[in-house]
């Protein structure tokens, strides 16, 4: 049986390599065109996929394709985002970074921050805050702030394929 590294490493390459085949020019890739690309793949939560794992499928590809990336500068990315956003939300994290989920996890650890697996607007979602807050204060700013992000791509989220029926 294998681990889940290896199917989430078979799931990556394989839809890079759908994203490969279905553009023709390589300089045509960006951002939109992979969202657009794995959504049509049934990368959807019409499909029973939650959120955590959309965002993770999205930014595994994002990073394949070197898009969205940090690399070196990633602390003080995170450390930026951290000063606008005290308290967010895993998707909102992933729509900006695309770098590998271990090394952002261990510098969040480092910033005294915990993941909270917390219902948000009526959906199971991972929310990072800082460690000595309580619940309720996280639901309450996430309640008072906009959702961090380009509305298209909340449109990625929410991508339910169309019925040709």
């Amino acid at each position: 049986m294998q681990g889940a590294a290896f199917k989430e490493k078979d799931l990556t390459s394989a839809l890079v390599r759908v994203v490969k085949s279905s553009v023709t020019d390589s300089d045509a890739i960006s951002v939109p065109c992979i969202e657009q690309i794995i959504s049509k793949a049934g990368i959807t939560r019409s499909s029973g996929i939650n959120v955590y794992h959309l965002v993770e499928a999205r930014a595994l590809v994002l990073y394949e394709f070197k898009l969205d990336r940090y690399d070196a500068e990633l602390k003080t990315a995170l450390l930026y985002f951290i000063a606008d956003y005290p308290v967010f939300r895993w998707s909102e994290l992933r729509y900006f970074f695309s770098d590998p989920e271990i090394e952002i996890e261990s510098i969040l650890h480092e910033l005294k921050y915990i993941s909270r697996e917390l219902e948000v607007d009526g959906e199971l979602e991972y929310v990072w805050s800082p460690r000595w807050l309580w619940t309720k204060t996280v639901l309450k700013r996430l309640a008072n702030r906009n959702r961090a992000g380009d509305p298209s791509f909340f449109e990625f989220l929410n991508y339910t394929p169309e019925d040709n029926t």
